[in-house]
């Protein structure tokens, strides 16, 4: 069975340890010097150890004190950070506070979420973005969205799981690919932008049967996405842009896929949850929401690719999870290793 220490007595041995004075314990805790010493003398009985050694004026601990001390301290602040965390939701269980990578965050969360605040009128969304795989643990959000490989940003405190998964294709305007990508030139030679952070430039030709004609001879490097697609915008260069980030001037015209063909990520946007925190039923029915629209996302992505004549491939053996796949057969590949003509470039 197990034994049962007085809380009261563990916190007046836990003050006289961490401020080596009985009288500056005493004070802290608002109770007299003879109070605090029973207290300890109490714990020392119960635990049949001697914790403090008085030397002169000095209070030392004894290597089980050390132990205890320290077992102690530990456990008191999880219980202050907890409490603290706890105080601070409690006037306002209907606000949600999440942290998202800029490029979700800009691309696709900014543009989807009025939809659930129209739909949860009293519930109040706060969305900070961040740089890719800064997790600011020391803050308190109750969701955070990241893309990375699976378990890559595994965390103690944080339940993983996975998102979704989305689709690479090469990006630029319609002029940029008419003047660049027509001609007999390699796609090697043509300007592209890359984003530090995430150039697969090779990799995407290799599994979807691109030959470039060698290496890239002029790169520009950003650390976003978003900044690439903005310059490739302008007609500055080509690019790869994720489903999520392209897929507007995708549809819109302002963007076409030369070579008409989409890689599934090997990565994934991850949700990261508290493992340890009770969800409230405004937490429940934000992440219900969120997956519930990137699944509908996805399911319209396909078929705007569809109809734009983009085949899409999926990598050999993808995880089984729900909104992971997107299409195709696993290991399915196609080769384009020919430029496609005027006719041809960006249309279905």
């Amino acid at each position: 069975m197990r034994r049962h220490y007085s809380l009261t007595a563990l916190r007046a041995f836990e003050a006289v340890a961490r401020l080596k004075s009985i009288s500056a314990a005493a004070q802290e805790l608002h109770v007299t010097r003879p109070a605090v010493s029973k207290q300890v003398t109490l714990l020392e009985a119960d635990i049949g150890r001697s914790l403090l050694l008085r030397v002169g004026n000095a209070i030392e601990l004894t290597p089980a004190g050390g132990e205890l001390f320290a077992g102690l301290r530990q456990g008191l602040e999880i219980i202050y950070s907890t409490t603290e965390a706890v105080s601070r939701r409690a006037p306002d269980e209907r606000h949600i506070r999440v942290l998202v990578c800029r490029d979700f965050a800009s691309s696709w969360l900014a543009s989807q979420i009025g939809t659930f605040l129209v739909a949860n009128p009293g519930i109040s969304v706060e969305i900070t973005a961040e740089r890719n795989g800064v997790l600011r643990q020391d803050e308190d959000f109750d969701f955070r969205i990241f893309y990375a490989n699976e378990g890559a940003l595994a965390s103690k405190t944080f339940q993983e799981s996975v998102l979704c998964r989305w689709i690479d294709m090469l990006v630029c305007t319609p002029d940029f690919a008419a003047s660049h990508l027509e001609s007999e030139k390699p796609l090697c030679e043509a300007p592209y932008l890359a984003d530090a952070n995430y150039d697969m430039f090779e990799e995407w030709c290799s599994l979807t049967g691109i030959d470039a004609g060698g290496a890239r001879q002029h790169i520009t490097v950003f650390n976003e996405t978003t900044l690439c697609l903005s310059v490739a915008a302008s007609g500055g260069g080509l690019t790869i842009g994720d489903s999520f980030l392209a897929l507007p001037p995708i549809q819109s015209g302002s963007f076409v896929v030369p070579y008409r063909v989409g890689l599934v990520s090997a990565q994934c946007y991850l949700l990261f949850k508290h493992k340890n925190r009770p969800p409230t039923v405004a937490h429940r029915k934000f992440e219900t929401w969120l997956r519930g629209a990137v699944k509908d996302y996805q399911s319209s992505l396909l078929q705007v690719l569809a109809d734009k004549g983009i085949r899409i491939i999926e990598r050999a053996g993808p995880p089984a999870h729900e909104n992971a796949p997107l299409a195709g057969r696993a290991g399915e590949r196609h080769a384009f290793t020919g430029k496609i003509g005027r006719d041809g470039i960006g249309k279905p």
